[in-house]
């Protein structure tokens, strides 16, 4: 009879049987003869196995037998007597062993052997994966916002916010960030402001476009413009030219309106110099110079 465990053949196997029974609770009726049976499973295999071990390779084997049983760790199983069962790995329970006296090479066993059934998986073992990931976009979106939070107490930061947390404006709402601007518009300088008009044409001109738009309905625009104005040409010097296209395309003319409106700006400064060029009649010298103040 040849028996299987692990990658041990156990060749001189004598004898060989199993014990098999199943989990009754007894149900006593009141009042009624004879009892009702819960059946509650049937408990895991227990196999006996008796046998010699010879040859060369019995000591070896021995060893490897004692570390199995000794580790604990499921082995697998496979002989005529278990065939057609569920049986596929065992346990060692018990073993015993002695030395066959007058034979060097000779050795009686003993095994008793468990089956071993893996543990049930666990109820929530298959959201383990989808729990892993809504922590992780949890945890984005608590750096995100507070990111987010950050740069509407600081304007001014975005550019730095934004290269640490790419993700940012994800999270960024462009009307609270345009109230945020309108609301620190004093304490903020032109390099400022064009340092957050270009992180967010150059990050997403979509974003920077709706940005835009909320300074209008905040009514900061146009006190921006003036703030733009107002330094005139060391602004115009402080755009980079590469961005300057998708400035113009983000802001949807915004730009080209404040180029205009210092043209229009620097052509009514000539015109009053020229005016007061003119040589008038006094009574016109006086209505055109007092319009000019």
């Amino acid at each position: 009879m040849s028996v299987r465990i692990g990658k041990i053949e156990l060749t001189g196997v004598q004898d060989l049987h199993t014990e098999e029974a199943r989990t009754l609770v007894e149900q006593r009726v009141p009042e009624q003869q004879g009892s009702v049976f819960q059946d509650l499973g049937r408990e895991p295999v227990t196999i006996l196995i008796d046998g010699l071990l010879l040859g060369e390779e019995a000591l070896s084997s021995l060893e490897t037998l004692r570390q199995a049983h000794a580790k604990a760790e499921p082995q697998s199983f496979a002989a005529d007597l278990v065939v057609g069962t569920e049986l596929t790995e065992v346990v060692i329970e018990d073993f015993k062993v002695r030395q066959v006296a007058g034979y060097r090479d000779r050795f009686r066993f003993s095994l008793r052997l468990r089956e071993h059934i893996e543990p049930p998986q666990a109820s929530d073992a298959a959201l383990a994966d989808v729990n892993s990931g809504v922590a992780a976009d949890a945890g984005a979106w608590s750096d995100n916002s507070l990111a987010a939070a950050g740069v509407l107490q600081d304007p001014a930061s975005l550019s730095a916010a934004l290269a640490a947390q790419p993700a940012l404006l994800d999270s960024l709402d462009m009307d609270a960030l345009g109230d945020a601007v309108a609301n620190k518009l004093d304490s903020l300088d032109t390099g400022q402001l064009n340092g957050v008009l270009d992180t967010l044409a150059a990050a997403d001109p979509g974003k920077a476009s709706g940005f835009f738009d909320a300074l209008g309905k905040a009514g900061a625009l146009g006190p921006m413009l003036s703030k733009y104005v107002q330094e005139g040409a060391a602004f115009l010097k402080q755009l980079d030219p590469s961005k300057f296209s998708s400035l113009m395309k983000a802001f949807s003319g915004g730009l080209e309106f404040l180029n205009q409106l210092k043209k229009v700006l620097d052509a009514a400064g000539r015109l009053a110099g020229d005016i007061k060029d003119l040589k008038l009649p006094p009574e016109l010298d006086r209505i055109v110079k007092g319009g000019l103040k």
